[in-house]
C-alpha cells in the first residue's frame, strides 16, 4: 500500500496532538527533524496554530528582506501515513490550506540534500497573517496545553474529524443535512440568473453562463484590484489562485501541484501540442478522432504539422459515427493504431480525444482510451473541455497525460476560466503561451511549472478567481454535485423524448446502455428528418446534454458528390440558425453528423421541461420552411411572381 510523507511545521509536531488526529499511536511511522526551504512561518491571528507561505509572499508581509534562517521554517518529516491518516490530516487542516508537494531538508542541516514530501500551505487571505514569525517552543510553553491532555479533549477543532471517524471515514457536508434546498428549473433560473426577459437558454454548452453570486464576486475582484492593483496583483491575487487550485484539485482528485490555470480548453491543449514538439521526431504521427473532434483542436493539430515541415509530420484519423457503443469505439481504436503501427514509419506519438464530444455531445470512453495509450505508448491529451461540472472526474485514477477542462461551462464559473492538469513526469516540458517573467528552461519543482502560468503577462484574472464563488454556489445553493447532476440528466432525458417526438425524429443514444454504454452527459442531441432515415426508437436513460435529429429533407439531385450534398446541408442549417437569431427567443446549435442533421440540447439547473415543449414549434415550423425551399435566396422578381404580385404596378 502506497504511504505518504508529509513535512510538519506547527501543532501537528506535537506526536500527541498528531496521533489525537489520525487515532493511532504513530509506531508505524518513521519521524526526522527537517527544513522547509524558501519559505516563511506566521501567526494566524487569533489562533493557536500558524500559516506557511511562499517566501515572497513572507517577505511582503513582513516588509523587509528576511535572513536566511528566518527564509526556512523547521519542523518535523513524518514518513509511512496512510491514505486514511491523509484524509484525518486534510479534515483537520480544513479550506485554510492545500496540501501540496515541496521540496524538504531531511536534517536541520541545509545543505543537506532535499526530498519531495508534501506539507499545508496557507491559502487564506494573507490579511489574516501577522508580521510576526510563529515559534514551536513559544507554543509549548503558552498554548499546547489547549491542545492535548484532559482540556485538550473538549478542543472544537478536533470536532469534525471525530466526526469523520465516528461515520467510517464518510462525511456528509454539513450545509446538506436536513436542508430543503430550492427547486431547480425556470423559477430558479430567474431568481439566480440575468437572462434577458423572454430568453430561452438551451443552449449552455456552448459558453456557459454565471449565476449572479459569481459575476458579483466576478465584479468585486475587478473592482479591488481596480482600487488598489499594487495591494492585489502583490498580495491577494498568488494566495487566492493557490487556494482555488487546492479546491479544484479535490473537486478533479489530484495533486494540487499538477494543476494550472488557463483561459480557455482551447488553450489548454495548445500549450501541451506547442510545448512537446522538442520531443518529437521526423515522421511521427498524431492521432484524433476525425469525426468528432472540435474544430479549434483539429486546426491546432495541423498547425504543428504545417510549422514543422522538418519533421514530416503526420495526422492519424480515426474516424467514427454515432449512435456506437463504446467497445466498438475502443475495437476501432485499436484497429487503427494496429494498422499504422504494420504499416511502419514514424511513431504515434500523442492521441488527442474527448471525454464529452462537442457535436455531437455524446460522452466519450476517455479513461478507456488512456489505457490503450498507456499500452501503446502514446501521450494521452484529453479535451475535457464539457466535462467539469457535467460528470465526475477522479484523475488519480484516470491517469491521463494531460486533462483540460472548462470551468465556465458545465462549471459555471465566469468567462473564461479552464483548469489544465500535467503530470507530473512531464511538467519539465510544458510551458505557458505566452512565454512570461518566470520561464524557466528546466523547472525543478512543481512550484516551478506553476509560477510560469500563475503570471505570464498582466490579465485580468477575475474569472480564474470566480471559481471559488461557483463552488460556493454549487455547494450552498445548488445542494452539491450529486443534486445538479441528477436533475441535468433526468431532464436532458425527458427532453430529448419531448423534442424528438415533436419532430417526428429520434435521439441520438446506444440501444443497451449497459452492454453499449450511454452517450449522454447534461447535452442531448436530437435528429431532423431526413427522407432517408427512418425513426429508430431509442431507450429512455440518457445524461446531461442531449442530441435530437432534424426533420430536413435530404437533396434528391443524385448528380451531387458527397462534399456537395454536404456544403448544400451547411447552408440549410446556416439559415436556420439565422432564423432563430431572428426570432430572437431561444437559440439551439444544428451541426451535421455523418451526413444527417442533428440539434444539441443542454439542460442546466436554470431549465425546466417546458423550456424544451415550447422550442418545438419553433424548430417544427422552420424545418418545414427549409424543406420547402425558404432557404434559398431567391431573385425579387421570382418571389413576387410566387407571390402573385405585380411589380409593375407597384
Amino acid at each position: 500500500m502506497a504511504t505518504h510523507d508529509l513535512f510538519f511545521y506547527g501543532t501537528l509536531v506535537h506526536p500527541k496532538i498528531l496521533a489525537r488526529v489520525t487515532g493511532h499511536s504513530g509506531a508505524s511511522l518513521t519521524t526526522c527533524d527537517a527544513l522547509l526551504p524558501n519559505h516563511t512561518r506566521h501567526h494566524v491571528i487569533g489562533e493557536d496554530y500558524p500559516a506557511v507561505v511562499s517566501l515572497s509572499l513572507g517577505r511582503a508581509i513582513i516588509g523587509r528582506e528576511l535572513t536566511a534562517e528566518d527564509s526556512r521554517v523547521q519542523g518535523s518529516l513524518v514518513r509511512g501515513l496512510t491514505d486514511q491518516d491523509i484524509a484525518y490530516l486534510d479534515e483537520f487542516e480544513g479550506d485554510e490550506y492545500v496540501r501540496t508537494q515541496v521540496q524538504v531538508v531531511p536534517s536541520l542541516d541545509p545543505s543537506v540534500t532535499p526530498v519531495t514530501a508534501e506539507t499545508y500551505i496557507w491559502i487564506a487571505p494573507a490579511s489574516r497573517l501577522t508580521p510576526s514569525l510563529w515559534n514551536f517552543q513559544d507554543f509549548l510553553q503558552q498554548s499546547a496545553h489547549r491542545w492535548v491532555g484532559e482540556t485538550g479533549k473538549s478542543n472544537e477543532y478536533y470536532g469534525e474529524v471525530d466526526r469523520r471517524r465516528a461515520m467510517g471515514g464518510h462525511i456528509t457536508p454539513k450545509e446538506t443535512e436536513g436542508h430543503e434546498y430550492e427547486q431547480f428549473g425556470t423559477a430558479f433560473g430567474k431568481k439566480w440568473w440575468n437572462f434577458q426577459e423572454g430568453y430561452l437558454n438551451l443552449n449552455h454548452g456552448s459558453y456557459g453562463v454565471a449565476p449572479r453570486p459569481v459575476v458579483d464576486s466576478f465584479r468585486a475582484y475587478q473592482d479591488e484590484s481596480n482600487s488598489n492593483p499594487d495591494r492585489f496583483m502583490r498580495m491577494t491575487y498568488t494566495p487566492e489562485l493557490f487556494r482555488l487550485r487546492g479546491r479544484l484539485s479535490e473537486l478533479i482528485n489530484c495533486d494540487t501541484s499538477d494543476i494550472v490555470m488557463v483561459a480557455n480548453a482551447t488553450s489548454g491543449v495548445n500549450t501541451v501540442l506547442r510545448s512537446l514538439t522538442t520531443q518529437w521526431q521526423k515522421g511521427d504521427k498524431l492521432l484524433y478522432f476525425s469525426t468528432t473532434i472540435y474544430n479549434a483542436c483539429s486546426a491546432s493539430l495541423q498547425w504543428i504539422v504545417d510549422s514543422h515541415p522538418h519533421l514530416s509530420l503526420s495526422l492519424l484519423p480515426v474516424p467514427v459515427a454515432y449512435p456506437l457503443s463504446h467497445a466498438s469505439l475502443i475495437s476501432t481504436l485499436k484497429s487503427t493504431i494496429a494498422t499504422a503501427n504494420k504499416e511502419g514509419g514514424g511513431k504515434i506519438r500523442l492521441a488527442l480525444f474527448d471525454a464529452i464530444s462537442s457535436n455531437p455531445g455524446v460522452v466519450v470512453p476517455w479513461r478507456e482510451i488512456v489505457s490503450v495509450c498507456q499500452k501503446e505508448g502514446i501521450l494521452s491529451l484529453v479535451d475535457a473541455a464539457h466535462e467539469i461540472g457535467q460528470m465526475p472526474v477522479d484523475l488519480r485514477t484516470a491517469k491521463p497525460d494531460f486533462w483540460v477542462s472548462n470551468c465556465h461551462k458545465w462549471l459555471m464559473c465566469h468567462r473564461g476560466a479552464a483548469v489544465l492538469y500535467v503530470d507530473k513526469k512531464h511538467q519539465p516540458l510544458i510551458h505557458s503561451i505566452p512565454t512570461g517573467h518566470y520561464y524557466r528552461t528546466s523547472p525543478i519543482t512543481p512550484q516551478d511549472f506553476q509560477n510560469e502560468f500563475d503570471w505570464n503577462g498582466t490579465i485580468d484574472c477575475s474569472a480564474f478567481l470566480s471559481v471559488h464563488a461557483v463552488l460556493d454556489f454549487r455547494r450552498n445553493i445548488c445542494g452539491g454535485e450529486e443534486r445538479i447532476t441528477k436533475y441535468c440528466h433526468q431532464l436532458a432525458v425527458e427532453a430529448g423524448k419531448v423534442v424528438a417526438k415533436g419532430l417526428g425524429t429520434e435521439v441520438m443514444q446506444n440501444q443497451d446502455l449497459e452492454k453499449d454504454g450511454d452517450l449522454i452527459a447534461n447535452m442531448v442531441s436530437s435528429a431532423l428528418e431526413l427522407a432517408s432515415v427512418s425513426h429508430i426508437k431509442q431507450p429512455d436513460n440518457l445524461s446531461l446534454q442531449v442530441n435530437v435529429r432534424l426533420p430536413l429533407n435530404a437533396s434528391t439531385d443524385s448528380s451531387l458528390t458527397d462534399s456537395e450534398h454536404h456544403a448544400l446541408l451547411i447552408k440549410k442549417l446556416t439559415w436556420l440558425h439565422q432564423q432563430q437569431f431572428a426570432d430572437g427567443f431561444t437559440f439551439v446549435p444544428a451541426f451535421i453528423h455523418d451526413k444527417k442533421p442533428w440539434i444539441r440540447l443542454s439542460a442546466q439547473v436554470y431549465n425546466g421541461l417546458s423550456e424544451f415543449e415550447a422550442i418545438v414549434p419553433l424548430l417544427k415550423g422552420l424545418c418545414e420552411r427549409v424543406n420547402k425551399g425558404d432557404w434559398e435566396e431567391k431573385d425579387p422578381e421570382e418571389v413576387a411572381k410566387e407571390e402573385g404580385v405585380d411589380l409593375v404596378k407597384e
